[in-house]
């Protein structure tokens, strides 16, 4: 059976530089036998993936997902490569970015991230300036509630919050992009450490959640 890594990369593949230099190494090995097809699944843009596999090490993909499973993008990776068009596609079918907007209208203490984290496929946040950032949390959950169908909150790291469409998202991700590559589901090994990776737990049976995740 061919094998698919799909790995979380902050908190996950870095930390341990050694251990990542010994990783990458075992993995390029079994890319290069045809035995694995690894996939970065990240809330990084893609620029930073591109630095972190000059800078930190990180081994080369056979595929990214950035922007917590909003964005997939195949090899050649460069500055300029655009995501996937058929995924892209899929997502704005059904997601209106000032809806989403719409449901953090209020929250006391919640700050937006930066313009490059906040895409017309994600709504993200900050929310540890709010006096209580579970309650906050739970507050924009009850009001996406409602439009379930096409909006889900990922709530991750006791501080970042992202509004993505329901069809979205690292698991549902992944899962497309087996079938657009026609690998095996059973074959797929998942790892994370946060929250914005429990879809990929929640899509995959066979997975690694590191020692150092959060709860």
């Amino acid at each position: 059976m061919k094998w698919t890594l799909a790995s979380d990369v902050d908190g996950t593949l870095t930390g341990d530089r050694a251990a990542l230099d010994r990783l990458a190494a075992r993995l390029r090995n079994r890319q290069a036998a045809g035995d694995l097809y690894l996939i970065v699944s990240t809330g990084r843009r893609l620029a930073q993936v591109i630095e972190g596999l000059a800078e930190e090490g990180l081994p080369e993909p056979d595929a990214v997902l950035c922007q917590v499973g909003t964005e997939i993008y195949l090899p050649p990776l460069a500055a300029a490569s655009r995501p996937m068009t058929s995924w892209r596609s899929r997502l704005l079918e059904e997601f209106s970015r000032q809806e989403a907007l719409g449901f953090l209208e209020g929250i006391e203490g919640l700050e937006m991230q930066p313009d490059v984290y906040n895409t017309e496929l994600k709504v993200s946040c900050y929310l540890d300036g709010c006096a209580d950032p579970e309650a906050a949390a739970a507050e924009i959950r009850r009001r996406v509630a409602p439009c379930a169908d096409r909006y889900q909150v990922v709530w991750s790291s006791g501080r970042d919050l992202d509004v993505l469409p329901a069809a979205s998202g690292k698991g549902k991700a992944i899962r497309f992009l087996i079938e657009q590559e026609g690998l095996d589901p059973a074959g797929v090994v998942v790892a994370g450490d946060t929250g914005n990776d429990a879809s990929m737990f929640e899509e995959f049976d066979r997975g690694v959640v590191v020692a150092n995740a959060q709860p």
